[in-house]
């Protein structure tokens, strides 16, 4: 059985997000998606609340029977994807875990902690994102370039009040959550 784990501070979580998910949901058994505590590489933390981004995931996803938002690394303070691997391995014994990661952070994958042994325990996953070249670092991974949305949370975080230029990156029910608790002014 496959479970795919998808992390990110998800700070807003935007329609690329989504698009990731819905292509990687029909391949697994069980897709994981896990708002960050804090990551180690970012020098901020998140803007929104964990409550807020987890909100935020399940308007875009309205319940599906095959995702699950994990609250394991905010509950936990966890900053480190091994030590939720390492938790989602004794919880799910029987899959196989695929850890989906942008091109972005594939490319510093070699900054993450225990990345060795995170790649000894997933398979990668590893998404194309506009603009974003994969740098060749002898790790083996899955490469998926069918995800063409061009959306960033921090180009969103930062141009909230130019409407007409992230609307279509985020769900309106998102669009219309982040206006009503005034996220991110």
């Amino acid at each position: 059985m496959d479970l795919y784990f998808f992390g990110g501070s998800f700070d807003p979580p935007h329609l690329g997000h989504k698009e990731i998910i819905n292509h990687f949901i029909d391949k697994s058994d069980i897709l994981i998606v896990c708002p960050s505590y804090k990551s180690p590489l970012k020098h901020d933390e998140p803007i929104a609340s964990f409550i807020q981004r987890k909100e935020m995931l399940e308007m875009m996803f309205l319940k599906n029977k095959k995702l699950s938002i994990l609250d394991y690394e905010i509950h936990n303070k966890i900053t480190y994807t091994i030590d939720t691997i390492k938790y989602l391995k004794c919880i799910y014994s029987n899959y196989q875990i695929h850890l989906i990661i942008g091109v972005d952070q594939f490319n510093k994958f070699h900054l993450w902690k225990d990345y060795e042994n995170i790649l000894n325990s997933v398979t990668l996953q590893v998404v194309s994102r506009p603009g974003e070249k994969i740098i060749d670092n002898n790790m083996s991974f899955n490469h998926t370039n069918l995800i063409n949305v061009d959306a960033s949370s921090s180009f969103i975080r930062k141009n909230i009040f130019h409407i007409n230029e992230i609307s279509g990156m985020l769900d309106q029910r998102v669009l219309k959550y982040i206006n009503s608790k005034g996220l991110y002014n």
